[in-house]
């Protein structure tokens, strides 16, 4: 830190500045005892004391015996006091009932914003604030900062403290001379600006943004302007003030041809850059608009996920990334608050990039956790705060889950929501977001001789048409909610839509894996759907028979024609039935129509709903151990498109007293399909944390907590099932109705609304999750050989 003048202690002193504002709010005792020496203080003076203020807000009350937001408040009250007591006097300022000299106001109020900004940053970076809910002295901190800056007195003091050329010796934020501090052209571009129209633009990690005009027209170049002023304390870190002074050589591109995202850079200097004043509202400012009324969802993991925001924003996010890479460049530090949005015209958004390069705050939070915007910067420039070539790509994967409106995870992986509406683009944000460097775009076929974000751009485009074919994640009205309710929930219909855009989407090996895929689960789905309804369909003609009704499908007397069979009733079908099995007998075999419907029922809702879309083979694992876990897992999964209807159909056509067996054998077989799902998923998981994947959370994944939760569920209803149902096949209890009635009140009371409705996107989601990570593990032991 710079001191005064050798021999003058009180100059330049932070604790003499302190001391003074202490009495100036009333806190030592002597309010109105003018402390002698400020008004002296030459501009070298307060630049010292403003580089002396501590960077965090411990260190300042500690310092100082305040908290800083205290004192912010205390010094604003002062502020707003001289603001309302003030009469003309002083050369274009004020003075008041404080005593102050205008330009020693001035210099206070900018200490005033100095402590605002910091504040501001603080909230903003380890707390996730938005700016604009800042709160300061019981007002918005923006407002503050507003008004700070729009008093005379404060402007020239800040022009005064960022002028380049100021002959006093120290240089802005440097120590150096003007001659060797600044060229000719960073000093021409700042006599330029009116300073005398500078506003409070909005706050940044580490400065104050403001807005005004040049002095005069200048030929190609806009009337406005932006300025970036560095905050003071913020000047002591060496990185900083060097990335500050360096941006224009850096960043600026004076000479491209072409026009860029990243907005045009006229000048930089120790403690500012200057550049174009570019209109719209930046990322985070869109979101919060976009997200503001939007009713919460009854459960979080059910959110929407926004695909008109990613189709119109994450589209145009991709191509300027697209236009930053064709020109050669990169971001580094690429967070809501450094994009501008601009909408053009109807249906057509621009992005603008502001502040490249790293932010070397970001490298301050703690290591491998993000914070506010922290949460967008890769975790290798937190952990070493310099640039890297793969950083982007983890930023755009951060900014892809805002954009979707769904909330970040703590721990940095891909949130639930994903896995639930689209298995394609959970793994493209996996491909982005693993926190190794390396491992990004691990899986999504890019060509690395190729323009990188051109090609993510595509794989996006068919990922978000594929997620507008689903349309599980839109809002849903009273009749949409009502078919949700229903067991097939438009699966089949919704898979043939997917299946076809996916169909004109195949590109590459990759993507046609993917097709294949995707054609296999919907023919399975397609059969299932045509097996368990023909089961149900088969049980509601039996019990009209049972009730004396005459209707009869067609094809009940085709097939009686093509086998040759003629009588009265489904003679065909009729020939199976055991010699014991009346028709019909209505109460005799009510037990087994309540069972086998129910049980069709739940099958069907259960098997559409959850597992039609799950899959463990995406990739298939070399080690004979995880390969079997696998294949066990998939053929689990499929055998729920066939089993069940064997269990409703062979008591309904063969034997009724079969149905307490076909029972007891459908949970157990649910049973070994749910541990067979786990033993993979589990397996999985451990060897993906082993093998250091970031997509897998380190503690219990509460979703898979779900499907382990139906192990003591199916449990506890197996034992009355096995107990009670021995009693009925050896004829020891004749209370089978009772019985009977029990069993569909469980399948149609726990199993069809929760295990096969409440439970069923948390399934999907930590069943997608595992097979992902089993997919990237393939790949990643593939790069290794």
């Amino acid at each position: 830190m710079t001191r005064g003048r050798q021999g003058d202690g009180t100059r330049g002193s932070l604790e003499h500045l302190t001391g003074v504002v202490r009495e100036l709010t009333g806190r030592d005792g002597a309010p109105g005892r003018r402390r002698a020496g400020l008004d002296g203080w030459r501009v070298q003076d307060w630049h010292a004391a403003l580089l002396d203020v501590p960077l965090d807000e411990r260190a300042y009350a500690d310092r100082f015996q305040v908290t800083r937001e205290r004192e912010i408040e205390l010094l604003w009250d002062w502020w707003t006091e001289r603001a309302d007591a003030a009469v003309p006097g002083g050369p274009g300022g004020t003075s008041g009932a404080s005593g102050v000299e205008p330009r020693t106001a001035g210099y206070l109020g900018y200490y005033l914003l100095t402590l605002v900004a910091m504040h501001s940053s603080d909230r903003m970076r380890f707390h996730g604030d938005a700016p604009w809910d800042v709160v300061v002295a019981g007002r918005p901190a923006a407002d503050v900062s507003g008004a700070l800056v729009g008093d005379p007195d404060v402007r020239r003091a800040l022009a005064a403290l960022h002028d380049p050329g100021r002959a006093d010796g120290t240089g802005a934020g440097s120590g150096s001379g003007p001659a060797d501090a600044a060229s000719a052209g960073t000093l021409s571009e700042w006599a330029a600006l009116d300073l005398t129209s500078l506003e409070f633009y909005r706050p940044g990690t580490t400065s104050i943004i403001l807005t005004g005009r040049l002095a005069q027209p200048s030929r190609g170049r806009t009337a406005a302007f932006v300025l970036k002023c560095v905050i003071h304390p913020y000047l002591t870190i060496p990185t900083i003030v060097a990335g500050t002074r360096g941006y224009l050589a850096e960043h600026g591109r004076p000479d491209a041809d072409e026009p860029s995202p990243a907005v045009p850079v006229w000048a930089s200097h120790d403690s500012w850059i200057l550049m174009d004043l570019v209109r719209g509202r930046t990322m985070g400012e869109y979101l919060a608009r976009r997200a503001a009324g939007q009713a919460p969802p009854t459960r979080e993991i059910l959110r929407p996920v926004d695909t008109p925001a990613l189709r119109e924003l994450g589209g145009a996010l991709l191509s300027a990334l697209a236009d930053l890479e064709r020109d050669g460049r990169r971001h580094d530090d690429l967070t809501p608050s450094n994009i501008i949005v601009q909408d053009e015209q109807p249906g057509r958004i621009r992005l603008r990039f502001v502040d490249l390069g790293v932010n070397h705050l970001h490298a301050r939070s703690i290591t491998g956790q993000g914070q506010g915007e922290g949460v967008f910067a890769a975790p290798e420039v937190r952990r070493d705060g310099v640039g890297h070539p793969l950083a982007d790509l983890y930023s755009l994967g951060a900014l892809l889950v805002a954009i979707a409106g769904i909330p970040h995870n703590p721990d940095g992986t891909v949130p639930d929501q994903f896995y639930v509406a689209s298995v394609g683009l959970a793994r493209l944000l996996e491909d982005l977001t693993d926190a190794d460097p390396r491992r990004r775009l691990l899986v999504t076929p890019v060509d690395p001789g190729a323009p990188r974000f051109e090609q993510i751009g595509r794989v996006f485009g068919d990922e978000v048409a594929i997620l507008e074919q689903d349309g599980r994640e839109r809002p849903r009205n009273a009749w949409q909610q009502l078919r949700d309710l229903s067991p097939g929930a438009g699966t089949v219909a919704r898979q043939r839509r997917m299946l076809q855009v996916r169909t004109g989407q195949v590109r590459d090996a990759t993507g046609a894996a993917h097709l294949r895929q995707a054609r296999r689960l919907q023919r399975w789905a397609l059969l299932f759907a045509v097996l368990v309804w023909s089961a149900t369909a088969l049980v509601v003609t039996w019990w009209s028979r049972d009730l004396g009704l005459s209707w009869q499908a067609k094809w009940f007397e085709m097939a009686d024609e093509v086998f040759g069979r003629s009588g009265a009733g489904l003679v065909f079908l009729d020939d199976v039935r055991a010699a014991d099995y009346p028709i019909p007998d209505p109460w005799g075999n009510l037990p087994v129509r309540l069972v086998t419907l129910t049980f069709a029922l739940v099958s069907a809702r259960l098997y559409l709903n959850v597992f039609a879309e799950l899959s463990t083979v995406w990739a298939l694992p070399a080690g004979r151990g995880a390969r079997l876990r696998a294949v066990t897992a998939e053929v689990g999964l499929r055998s729920l498109a066939v089993l069940p209807v064997v269990y409703v159909v062979l008591p309904t056509l063969v034997q009724r007293d079969w149905w307490p067996l076909g029972t007891l054998v459908g949970h157990v077989t649910f049973a070994v399909v749910v541990q067979a799902c786990l033993w993979f998923a589990w397996d999985t998981n451990a060897r993906a944390r082993a093998a250091g994947l970031s997509s897998v959370p380190r503690g219990e994944i509460a979703t898979l907590g779900r499907l382990a939760a139906w192990q003591p569920t199916v449990a506890v209803y197996l034992l009355p099932i096995i107990g009670i149902g021995t009693l009925l096949s050896l004829g020891l209890v004749q209370d089978e109705l009772v019985y009977a009635s029990f069993v569909s009140l469980i399948n149609l009371g726990i199993f069809y609304p929760k295990s096969a409705g409440t439970d069923a996107p948390y399934i999907r989601a930590g069943m997608n999750r595992a097979a992902l990570a089993a997919e990237r593990l393939e790949h990643l032991r593939r790069t290794r050989e």
